[in-house]
């Protein structure tokens, strides 16, 4: 064994140090020499007993107890008492020399199982870096990032602060294996940003676990169901493996939800600034830097991505596989090679954009949610496919941009699945905006006229005509970019499905029931690749079901949940429930109760008056059966109506709840004030005039 502290004086100095880290923790952390500590971990596991042990039905591999390594390290002269030796345990346990079995507990002094680094569990990690060896290709983006001549956390010179275009310019050269992946990973450019990013969800190289084991749970997909799935199965004590072959953190983290939402906050500040005049503010018209509202856009989508990383989720317990996963049986899946035996298997693999089968849109480059927020100038003139949430969004927020912008209809309204009403406001504020409807076209075929010339056009964008007919009329609209927001399909042919024995259809996705269960009893599945309702939120609670009903006997119904959903355009849109038109087509009888914003204090004060709240309710009932809000933070509002259907609550307890004033929210229990007037019926109100006409008397 190796004698650690070879002097008195040695011991002494850790001793010390123990004692004086109440006084300044950082400070202490600081002077307290790694090598010490080091020492003290590497003599610790020659020292106690390590073996396997057993709690409840769960066997840990190559553990010690809390209690014997308090006991070593009195006994060795590294403390004086237990509450030294706890909190040398800490300084252990936070520099990584040892960990508990579950993450859950410094080192302490009770029979706790813990691991040392060496023996514990590996759940996936980072290659080593080795760019600094002169021949070795670097095994990180932000190595790679270095090897342009970039400085991830500086700037770097070029047409955007931090940017090194690796893929545009061809006299950089970047190696084959980074390129192949930016290529098919589709994030560029390669600046300080996206390489936090990349290091967080897809980093360059990444040792798998060996998998060997037999797990609880099996996880396809690392977007919002899957990492959800995975972490809180993980969270319980399952051994689970989660396999991703693109970006942890799905479409949601990297071109939906985050991004989507940053752009049209810029957007929206740029529209408050060109309308500055209506609240009395003299201002110019805002000076738009599209490459900088993009930067902003890359910054803060990084600055969340640690969230979704690989490395948290190794460090959560879960065994993170960084390929592409396929089951090769009912009972097994492959990736990178290696064969995972699983109890149970979760399919969440999400989905993609949908590219309508217009003559000539194969020819010509587009736009969709994955290509959107990789631009870093702005297109003059944009022509929009697809006038769903998506479409809307990105068609709003181009427009206060400076874009000319085309939205294409093949009917007369946007937003079809919204009630008429809503429709009517948000095209109106997006015609104000200077958005340009053709509505009811055909299209006959799209044609790139003129290839990209920057030196002549001042921008890097082709000239695209689209040609439509609209009212028997042929037209031509020549664009510089065309958006594709024309729905979206599930991800069904990239797991092998077939080989385990579950059902799927390439339009409706995977084939479940109402316990996400699959055609094969032992797997399952969540997300947008089994469910008509795509949104983040709905992944999440789909996931929950899911990790109750495959790990634990659960019986939770994706019937049962009550989902909200909102467009974040200008004004917002929100629902929840039925609308009119399901409540007329299963014959139900409903009354409806509308407050329009024109008549609440708050909006008009902020010339927000766009909009309004409907409330549906029962036949003469105080029962809630769908919502609809239109207006500014609609989103925000549409959770007061959601719980008070979830919970049962009426329209009329509604109107007994004190709002603040003012405050847009306040129309929805304004709306629950119509309610209680309908219980004022003629007798009512007779027997009311009667009584106070008595009093006078």
């Amino acid at each position: 064994a190796k004698d650690i502290a070879t002097t008195a004086a040695q011991r002494e100095e850790v001793i010390r140090s123990r004692r004086t880290m109440s006084h300044s923790a950082a400070a202490q952390e600081d002077e307290m020499n790694e090598k010490v500590f080091k020492e003290i971990a590497e003599d610790m596991r020659i020292k106690v007993e390590i073996k396997d042990r057993k709690y409840h039905l769960q066997t840990y591999k190559k553990c010690f107890l809390g209690t014997d390594a308090i006991k070593y390290m009195m006994e060795s002269g590294f403390a004086e008492s237990v509450e030294d030796a706890e909190g040398l345990g800490h300084q252990l346990v936070s520099r990584g020399y040892v960990v508990h079995v579950t993450k859950e507990h410094d080192l302490v002094n009770k029979d706790y199982f813990y691991h040392f680094k060496q023996d514990a569990p590996f759940h996936g990690a980072k290659a080593s870096e080795k760019e600094g060896k002169e021949g070795k290709a670097p095994s990180s983006w932000t190595g790679v990032f270095k090897g342009l001549g970039g400085a991830p956390w500086g700037d770097v010179k070029g047409k955007q602060p931090g940017i090194v275009s690796t893929l545009a310019d061809g006299n950089i050269k970047i190696q084959d294996e980074a390129k192949e992946k930016l290529e098919k990973l589709e994030v560029s450019p390669l600046d300080k940003y996206n390489t936090e990013l990349l290091e967080s969800v897809h980093p360059l190289k990444w040792d798998d676990p060996d998998g060997k084991d037999r797990y609880n749970l099996v996880v396809i997909g690392g977007g919002t169901a899957g990492l959800v799935t995975a972490a809180g199965s993980a969270g319980v004590g399952a051994r689970v493996a989660l396999i991703e072959s693109e970006l942890l953190g799905g479409d949601c983290l990297n071109v939906g939800c985050v991004p989507s939402k940053a752009l049209l906050k810029s957007a929206k500040i740029a529209h408050y600034i060109k309308s500055a005049s209506k609240y009395g503010i003299v201002s110019g018209d805002a000076k738009v830097d599209f490459g900088k509202v993009m930067e902003r856009l890359r910054r803060l989508r990084a600055s969340i991505a640690h969230h979704d990383s690989a490395q948290r989720f190794s460090t959560l317990g879960v065994d993170v596989f960084i390929g592409r996963g396929k089951f090769i049986s009912k009972k097994q899946v492959e990736v990178n090679g290696k064969t995972l035996t699983f109890h149970r298997a979760v399919v969440a693999t999400g989905g993609s954009p949908f590219i309508p089968p217009i003559s000539g849109l194969d020819k010509v480059k587009v736009y969709t949610n994955l290509q959107v927020f990789n631009m870093t100038v702005l297109p003059p003139k944009i022509g929009v496919i697809g006038t769903g949430p998506i479409g809307c969004e990105l068609a709003q927020a181009f427009v206060r941009f400076g874009a000319e912008v085309h939205m294409f209809l093949r009917g007369k309204s946007i937003l079809r699945k919204e009630e008429e009403d809503a429709r009517s406001v948000v095209a109106s504020s997006m015609e104000a905006d200077g958005i340009i409807f053709h509505r009811m076209v055909t299209y006959n075929k799209i044609t790139q006229v003129e290839g990209p010339d920057e030196k002549k056009s001042g921008h890097p964008y082709p000239l695209i005509e689209i040609e439509i007919t609209k009212e028997g009329v042929a037209q031509k609209i020549l664009v510089n970019a065309i958006i594709v927001a024309a729905g979206r399909k599930p991800n069904v042919y990239t797991a092998d499905l077939d080989k385990a024995g579950v059902k799927f259809d390439p339009k409706k996705g995977v084939m479940v029931n109402d316990k996400l269960q699959t055609s094969n009893p032992n797997i399952y599945a969540c997300g947008d690749c089994c469910t008509k309702y795509q949104f983040t939120h709905m992944a999440d609670f789909m996931a929950r079901i899911v990790i109750r009903n495959a790990l634990f006997f659960g019986s939770g119904k994706v019937s049962s949940l009550l989902v909200p959903w909102a467009t974040y355009t200008d004004p917002e849109v929100a629902h929840v429930g039925e609308y009119e038109m399901d409540l007329k087509a299963r014959q139900v009888e409903y009354d409806t109760y509308t407050k329009h914003l024109k008549d609440n204090d708050r909006a008009i004060v902020e010339s927000s008056t766009n909009g309004y709240v409907k409330i549906l309710c029962k036949k003469g009932k105080d029962v809630i059966l769908g919502a609809t809000i239109v207006g500014d933070h609609a989103g925000d509002m549409i959770s007061e109506l959601t719980l008070a259907m979830q919970s049962g609550i009426g329209l009329g307890q509604i109107a007994s709840v004190i709002h603040p004033y003012p405050t847009t929210a306040e129309a929805i229990r304004q709306a629950g004030d119509l309610y209680n007037k309908t219980k004022l019926t003629p007798t009512v109100a007779r027997t009311l005039r009667n009584l106070l006409a008595f009093r006078r008397s």
